[in-house]
């Protein structure tokens, strides 16, 4: 993500947990420069002081284990789209929803409704898997050394239980 601020020669990588109040306390305590981080901790962050390098939002596309049949996965889609709506027609109302997972983190708790913006909280819908997106976010790993090989489409998506779980979704 960084890499639309600054050239990768700049970047330097390191091992982090995936707590994002972890790498939060990492970062105020000077163990590094910069680090990804999804709300609360970006609301967090921006009342301590720091500034927003980068932003990118998350696909909306989930991923399955090939023994999900498609109808599950058409159930899970469904929940999912009303969820999405239900949260958009009232991000406010949902801010809620972070205080009520971590209550045993005072930064969390300390915030108030103004600590929020709202636009930064953006969902959509989830839907098929452009495979060009995925071939992209497949391709950028790789130049990470995250993953090794060649995409192939045909073993990363499962078109088929994709396609009938979503034709399954939009048809409840």
């Amino acid at each position: 993500m960084l890499e639309g601020a600054m050239p990768r020669e700049a970047i330097t990588t390191c091992a982090a947990t995936v707590h994002g109040d972890q790498r939060l306390a990492g970062l105020m305590r000077g163990e590094f420069e910069a680090t990804v981080v999804q709300e609360p901790w970006i609301a967090v962050a921006l009342k301590a002081g720091c500034r927003i390098v980068s932003t990118t939002f998350f696909h909306g596309t989930w991923v399955a284990d090939p023994r999900v049949s498609p109808e599950a996965y058409a159930a899970f889609l469904r929940a999912i789209t009303r969820a999405v709506r239900r949260i958009n027609a009232d991000k406010g109302r949902y801010v809620s929803y972070f205080l009520r997972d971590f209550p045993d983190n005072a930064d969390v708790q300390a915030l108030r409704p103004e600590d929020w913006d709202l636009g930064r909280i953006q969902l959509k819908e989830p839907g098929p898997i452009p495979e060009h997106e995925a071939r992209w976010a497949w391709d950028w790993m790789a130049s990470w050394g995250l993953l090794s090989g060649a995409f192939d489409a045909s073993t990363q998506i499962n078109r088929r239980v994709e396609r009938l779980a979503h034709q399954a979704a939009a048809l409840a």
